[in-house]
């Protein structure tokens, strides 16, 4: 059985959350393959994020590689109020045209240097501007749909070089979810250098169901 706790964050306004399955940590290789084929899993994360205290928020996991991936799997959800504006419907028209029966896409972004999974707009655009809009207003086969494809993104990534898993948006007021090379929008500090493993360690015991 799975189960989620969390703790607010020091220093920033956030929250960060660990994943148990039947009472022991997850790891991050288990939360990929869950994301591609466990619905119970899915439905749960999925409500774990719609439920924050939190307008809009970043999503951001720690670096993973092929020899870091059967570490905790954890993420921290950041209050990102700036996030909750006027979504622009046209910034990835250009991937909608043949798309998945899950209304969603995967790409490269220009540089080379991220995957994108993006969602196409099957209903109101007001439900794709950020993750929390998604989250919690995007149809249920769509989100399902979504988290499915980062799974199968991630196990096509991950290899020896880190990469970190998250969404921003403050440049583009559409969701999409990140599989980058490097940091460069990351707003949680110990994630951004690296350092987040003795961070978990130094809180673990503190961490709420």
């Amino acid at each position: 059985m799975w189960s989620f706790r969390n703790e607010p964050l020091r220093g920033i306004r956030g929250l960060r959350f660990a994943v148990d399955f039947n009472a022991q940590p997850a790891s991050f290789a288990d939360a990929v393959r869950a994301w591609q084929d466990d619905t119970a899993f899915r439905s749960l994360f999925n409500a774990q994020l719609a439920d924050a205290p939190y307008t809009a928020f970043r999503w951001e996991t720690p670096p993973v590689t092929d020899s870091t991936i059967t570490r905790p799997f954890e993420f921290v959800l950041l209050d990102s109020p700036g996030l909750a504006r006027r979504p622009d419907p046209e910034a990835f028209a250009e991937h909608f045209g043949p798309v998945s029966d899950e209304g969603v896409v995967v790409f490269s972004n220009l540089g080379r240097d991220a995957i994108m999974v993006v969602p196409r707009p099957l209903t109101s655009p007001s439900a794709y501007g950020h993750l929390a809009a998604f989250v919690r207003n995007a149809p249920e086969a769509q989100w399902h749909g979504l988290w499915r494809s980062v799974g199968e993104a991630m196990l096509r990534r991950v290899g020896s070089r880190p990469v970190w898993l998250s969404t921003a948006g403050g440049g583009v007021s559409w969701l999409h979810v990140r599989l980058d090379d490097r940091p460069k929008y990351y707003g949680y500090g110990p994630y951004r250098k690296d350092i987040w493993q003795s961070t978990t360690s130094a809180q673990e015991g503190t961490m709420n169901d």
